[in-house]
């Protein structure tokens, strides 16, 4: 009889997850559901977790369902991309969960679940962005965003502030980002960026970020690339550019609403291969968490991954 593997991130939205897996797993009892759950015991783990129940109980498996963050079903897709058909489902238990927005998945954790549970379950195959390091590293992936530049910078900070837990704790963690983003807007050095997508090769001066997008949202709810379209076989390329420190911070207001693309300085591109070549060094992030610095060889992953929605999209 096969059942459902649940991943879940002990620590997401500052431990609020635990409390939103109580709450689950007394759904699961009262339906009788056939199901095991395992617990992340630090960074990456729920990589080896998913990469384990994927090998050692692949016939057993109705889904593997992370419980957490982005950062969370970012690491599960991670440990699962090796070509198999493992349906993921996902029951948003973080502080941002701009993963539930941009792939049709309810908001509600108790809703998501009832979702995953369903005998007529609507799957869709998503694509997934993978990208390198270098010739020797090998190839990660990421679901949502990869940004280099100012807003990995930014992200960085916020996730190694010991505010952070703190404002998380009375659900204001974005604040954090806020006052690290304020502090940095006028040290932070912009620099010159090579890009090369699919071939053609693009020159922009005075970079503040690069971001290259899965889905529309990002930063808790930024919609940083309108039409981005996970579906689609492409990735969206945004490139924020010759902008005053004063004039950024007014195109972060827009962003939400995804009013910053008539801003002058925000330039867009779509493409399946793309390198990212600064003159300097820039910090990085992928679905929010440090990976590096740049170079980077970004493009769409080969295997498309089997995903448990709610509505067609």
């Amino acid at each position: 009889m096969k059942k459902y593997f649940f991943i879940v991130n002990t620590v997401a939205a500052n431990g609020a997850s635990l409390k939103i897996w109580e709450m689950i797993k007394q759904e699961l009892e009262t339906k009788q559901v056939n199901y095991r759950s395992f617990f992340t015991k630090s960074e990456r783990h729920a990589v080896e977790l998913a990469k384990q129940i994927a090998n050692m109980h692949h016939e057993q498996i109705e889904a593997i369902v992370a419980v957490g963050g982005d950062g969370t079903i970012s690491e599960v897709i991670n440990g699962v991309m090796d070509g198999s058909d493992i349906p993921i489902g996902y029951i948003p238990a973080g502080s941002a969960n701009d993963f539930s927005r941009g792939y049709s998945i309810p908001a509600s954790p108790l809703t998501a679940l009832r979702t995953i549970l369903m005998k007529k379950k609507l799957i869709k195959k998503i694509d997934v962005g993978r990208y390198k390091l270098g010739e020797r590293t090998k190839p990660s992936y990421f679901v949502n965003n990869l940004g280099v530049g100012f807003d990995a910078e930014v992200s960085n900070r916020a996730n190694q502030s010991r505010m952070k837990k703190n404002f998380n704790k009375l659900r204001m963690g974005s604040l954090v980002y806020v006052g690290i983003l304020l502090n940095l807007l006028f040290k932070y050095k912009t620099t010159n960026v090579e890009l090369n997508i699919d071939g053609q090769e693009y020159h922009y001066q005075d970079v503040w970020f690069v971001t290259i997008s899965n889905q529309p949202y990002y930063g808790g709810g930024m919609k940083i690339s309108p039409k981005a379209n996970p579906f689609d076989g492409l990735l969206n390329v945004t490139v924020v550019h010759h902008f005053p420190p004063i004039k950024l911070l007014l195109l972060f207001g827009t962003v939400f609403f995804g009013k910053h693309t008539f801003f002058k300085g925000v330039n867009f591109h779509i493409g399946k291969e793309i390198h990212i070549l600064p003159e300097t060094k820039l910090p990085m992030h992928a679905d929010g968490e440090y990976i590096g610095t740049s170079p980077v060889s970004i493009s769409i992953a080969s295997h498309k991954q089997p995903l448990i929605v709610s509505k067609r999209k």
